[in-house]
């Protein structure tokens, strides 16, 4: 290579350039300048010029194949940490054994080598050892299952823990205490996302320390197993002590024990260790037998920095502070569930409250927030009270905490002793929050404080009736409630409008599924919390109780607390316990099978035959053309129906059993009936056109003839039942008219909700138009004689809220006006606005406003220390009608500077709220799905919640046939099922549009005046 310099050399010969050209050209045939700058260069010959070429061809081919080949092998070589996410320390190579996965056509999976050290090359050690340690040939493969086998029941974990919040890391030992109840050489527990140190762990007899041999041990990946294979076999009856040491990262997923953050009023960041087990993720904490019927004891130990406070789900009992760490010894656990263990370390406040019995009650949140937890712990002790009387039975522990915690996957989780929240399920500010949010306060607690007796004393066996949990507290909170606040008529209010109506839509997919549903991988528990077990299943227990009465009911759930405190039971144990309760008058188990062991509902059909109606049942679904093969035919679906009615001439509720077939009640002619009485059934009825037309006709007449839950209930029936095409749609929208009248909040909440899939089907087309002015038209007359105050009891409260709502969202000039006054007032005159409103009149301002409004908005949302108004800007922020603003706001869900991953699928859902949020959340979707599988695809909740909410009205083949290909194509991991009743119900809005469109346009311009 030569150096030279470039440029004129008035120095040279005149010659060199007149007699050189043959070296000129020589020289530009072997040399190619690679300039530098202007004046220096340096010279490479073609053979090196393409030798560099082909280099990096090669190096670049190399790349992509490697990256295809892990790609289609499903292969990471790392630790969970770090396939999953970023840490903010460096991690040493020490000699401890490597995770990772490898999976081959998601069906089976290799093994991990006993000794491998961080930076080996994976790939040659991996293939050499995949036949070794997992032998294809091997007799008996325990590992193979999702469950463990039984052989051994743990006793007793005793967990020495040490947390350090600086450098993000947790290490411990865990001694579990197996007792064998059948011979085997194996020893079989749960791992995930940690690093277990090879050389801890050991088997030994509890009794005489003898330490058992370990031929070989391996890691299961498929079914996050760690394997032993010992020499010698373990006796039955024998109690064994399984030592494993281990490590892990914290990191901000909201699973395990994880990383949360928050500022401080002087703008410093804190950090807090929390824990959220539930499903499948003590494991992620701690090597352990990881099943809900594996109960034991735990023993916790916690070392953590001394500037911190840690909490567990038992009062400390020892504690020591050295070398500016602090160690804490918590009290030995009641027997109980892995998922139940709880920790939290920080430098939270606590409010503090002792019965009289001594019962500790405590509720903790960050220092600035801890006057707005004044309501719950109030609320705590009166739920407390309400369930120890109504079960008989005490909690166990001696103390109970309750901690509102920045970031939060869930609402919250009923960790025995240690309940944690995410903020606005537990803080409640007077003046700032609102009355909803004072329900869904109340709610919450009670729902988690229910869960002490159920789910806590007494568990379901196995995930597939994680519904028992969750049904049975979704429905005694409303006990709860009912009781602490009878003026607030919660089974109304809540149960009906906001609870079955919402679940009834979902459960009439063809891609639904069964309450007490098989499991048969990690991610089908994940998928299970869904409103199938907790909406429904609360349902169903309603209508149980329905027929055999408050009494008996509650003696049915006291025996079976009682049977199976501190033990699994399966829903058939349940239902025998209901069938001795009630002396035999009913076959519980029969009744109730056929609503938890089939997906869907029936419609009942009333039909008039000469002096009767004779009652038939079909299952009911929105779209009949969705069934597939996958799907049994819809002839096979029958139930054990207590259908109840009243009629003109008598108002006292009259039961009949449909016994999985027809059955005939009496006629009387020219009078009403009206069926499922208080709408305590999980059905729907359909009623001849003429019996429809009565209905109707009583409702303009004196609608409170009928309860407040049946006049929702006729109204979803009939919008549901049109848009299953068995009832036409003008008789569906003729039940509206007399909503004029109507002043009770639950007929609006039906209507609203039901009102709005038109709404949203139709915001593309000329039609929109047409039901705007109608809505217009019918909520006027109701806004205009309502006093916009906040008195009144809940109801009536709600009744404002959702009218002043409706008002805004359909243009009426008052209600926009009024909001917009206020609105202005707030941002330039710094007036406190109404707690009922401001959610409604913040989402105007930023309608009505511009980038100005918008930004105001968002700072103040990041001003504020409650976590509820921080909700309502949040909201508001995804009304604007600029474009640009909303996928802005939308892309910032990348970010958690600016969304904290807890609040990504509320952002989802604002977004999703009105037609131009719709179209960018949709956009966002399909555009951006790698990047929120991948950065997101782990959360058991947020990808499953996104994709219901952007697709619930999207009614195009074309976005249909995008949707499926994606979907198809790159799938989530634990939406799976989501995904497919998100399909489902695009194809019946599709079906949809072409059968109802133009009736409906008919119809609303008979009915809208001053329209063309």
């Amino acid at each position: 290579m030569k150096m030279e310099k470039k440029g004129n050399d008035s120095s040279a010969p005149q010659a060199k350039e007149s007699n050189g050209k043959a070296l000129s050209m020589e020289k530009k045939e072997l040399f190619v300048e690679y300039s530098t700058d202007r004046r220096t260069g340096c010279y490479l010959s073609r053979f090196q010029v393409s030798c560099l070429i082909l280099g990096n061809l090669l190096i670049l081919c190399t790349a992509v194949a490697l990256v295809a080949f892990v790609k289609k092998e499903r292969i990471i070589y790392s630790s969970m940490a770090d396939a999953f996410c970023s840490c903010e320390t460096p991690r040493p190579n020490t000699n401890v054994t490597l995770e990772y996965y490898y999976v081959r056509n998601q069906t089976s999976a290799a093994t991990l080598p006993e000794s491998l050290t961080e930076g080996e090359n994976s790939t040659s050690i991996e293939k050499e050892e995949e036949s070794k340690d997992d032998p294809e040939d091997s007799d008996y493969e325990p590992w193979r299952e999702i469950r463990l086998s039984g052989d051994l029941m743990p006793i007793l974990y005793e967990i020495d823990m040490k947390v350090d919040l600086s450098n993000l890391t947790y290490k411990g030992r865990v001694d579990m205490f197996l007792k064998c109840t059948k011979n085997t050489y194996f020893v079989i527990f749960h791992i995930s996302q940690i690093f277990l140190t090879r050389k801890s762990v050991k088997v030994m007899e509890k009794e005489t320390l003898r330490e058992l041999e370990i031929v070989k041990q391996f890691r299961y990946i498929r079914n996050q197993f760690w394997v032993i294979e010992l020499h010698s076999e373990l006796s039955a009856g024998t109690v064994y002590k399984v030592s494993v040491g281990y490590r892990g990262h914290l990191h901000e997923d909201l699973r395990g024990i994880y990383l949360s953050k928050y500022v401080t009023p002087e703008g410093e960041t804190r950090r807090l260790a929390a824990t959220q087990l539930q499903s499948t993720d003590a494991r992620k904490m701690f090597p352990c037998l990881d099943e809900p019927a594996l109960k034991a004891a735990f023993q916790l130990t916690l070392t953590y920095e001394e500037e911190y406070e840690a909490i567990s789900n038992t009062p400390g009992v020892t504690e020591s502070v050295g070398g500016g760490w602090k160690t804490t010894r918590f009290q030995e656990t009641p027997v109980m569930s892995t998922y139940l263990l709880a920790v939290v370390i920080s430098n939270f406040s606590h409010q503090e409250l002792v019965l009289e019995n001594g019962y500790e009650i405590r509720v903790w949140s960050q220092p600035d927030k801890i006057g707005q937890t004044s309501y719950a712990i109030q609320m705590i002790r009166r739920c407390l009270q309400f369930f120890t009387e109504y079960f008989n039975i005490e909690d166990t522990l001696t103390k109970t905490d309750h901690v509102a915690v920045p970031d939060f996957s869930g609402g919250a989780m009923e960790n025995w002793g240690l309940v944690l929240y995410r903020e606005t399920a537990l803080l409640y500010e007077p003046g700032v929050s609102s009355s909803e949010n004072k329900l869904m306060v109340t709610l919450i607690v009670a729902h988690e404080v229910a869960h002490t007796w159920f789910g806590n004393m007494v568990t379901m066996k196995w995930w597939d009736d994680l519904w028992l949990n969750e049904g049975f507290a979704s429905l005694l909170m409303y006990f709860a409630m009912d009781a602490i606040y009878p003026e607030w008529n919660v089974f109304t209010l809540f149960v009906v409008a906001k609870e079955v109506f919402p679940v009834m839509v979902k459960d009439a997919l063809t891609t639904s599924h069964p309450v007490s549903t098989p499991i048969a991988t990690p991610d089908d528990i994940a998928e299970s919390f869904d409103s199938i077990s907790y909406s429904k299943g609360m349902a169903v227990l309603r209508m149980l109780m329905g027929f055999v009465g408050w009494e008996d009911f509650q003696k049915g759930l006291r025996m079976y607390v009682t049977k199976f405190k501190f033990k699994n039971a399966k829903m058939e144990q349940l239902w025998d316990t209901f069938t001795e309760a009630v002396n035999y008058k009913y076959d519980i188990t029969t009744v109730m099978t056929t609503w938890t062991r089939q997906m869907g509902y029936p419609v009942i059909t009333m039909r008039a035959q000469a002096d009767c109606y004779h009652l038939s049942q079909s299952r009911f679904l929105l779209d009949h053309l969705n069934e597939t093969e996958v799907n049994e035919a819809s002839d096979g679906y029958t139930w054990v129906v207590p259908f109840t009615y009243i009629t003109e001439n008598d108002d006292q509720p009259q039961l009949i059993w449909m016994n999985r077939t027809s059955a005939v009640i009496p006629r009387w002619n020219n009078t009403w009936i009206l069926a499922n009485y208080d709408y305590t059934g999980f059905y729907r009825v359909n009623y001849e056109t003429s019996m429809w037309e009565r209905l109707a006709a009583q409702l303009n007449q004196n609608h409170t003839v009928f309860p407040e839950a049946n006049r929702a209930g006729l109204i979803g029936d009939a919008f549901n039942l049109a848009r299953a095409k068995l009832l036409d749609y003008d008789v569906a929208l003729n039940m509206t008219t007399y909503l004029k009248q109507e002043r009770s909040y639950a007929p609006w909440v039906a209507f609203v909700d039901s009102i709005e899939y038109i709404r949203s089907s139709i915001s593309k087309s000329g039609a929109y138009v047409l039901m705007q002015k109608y809505l217009r038209d019918l909520v006027a007359p109701v806004f205009d004689c309502l006093d916009m105050n906040e008195e009144g009891i809940l109801p009536e409260r709600y009744v404002r809220q959702i009218i002043l709502k409706l008002a805004c969202d359909v243009g009426h000039p008052k209600a926009v006006q009024y909001t917009k006054d206020l609105f202005y007032r707030w941002m330039h005159e710094k007036i406190t606005l109404p707690s009922d409103y401001s959610s409604v009149i913040y989402s105007v301002g930023v309608r009505e406003g511009g980038l100005e409004e918008w930004d105001y908005v968002w700072n103040r949302s990041l001003a504020t220390n409650v976590a509820v108004e921080r909700e309502m800007l949040m909201e508001a922020l995804g009304q604007s009608q600029k474009p640009w603003l909303l996928w802005r706001f939308a892309n910032w869900i990348f970010d958690p500077t600016r969304i904290r991953m807890q609040d990504v699928r509320t952002v989802i859902s604002y977004l999703s709220k009105r037609p131009l949020g719709r179209m960018i959340s949709l956009h966002l979707l399909m555009t951006k799905w790698d990047r929120l599988n991948e950065q997101f695809g782990f959360d058991n909740f947020l990808l499953r919640e996104m994709i219901a909410e952007v697709t619930q009205f999207v009614n195009s083949e074309f976005e249909y046939k995008q949707l499926s290909t994606l979907f198809r194509d790159k799938p989530p991991k634990v939406a799976k099922k989501e995904a497919l009743n998100s399909l489902a119900l695009i194809k019946a809005n599709i079906h949809w549009m072409d059968d109802n469109y133009d009736v409906i346009t008919d119809w609303l311009r008979d009915h809208v005046v001053g329209m063309l």
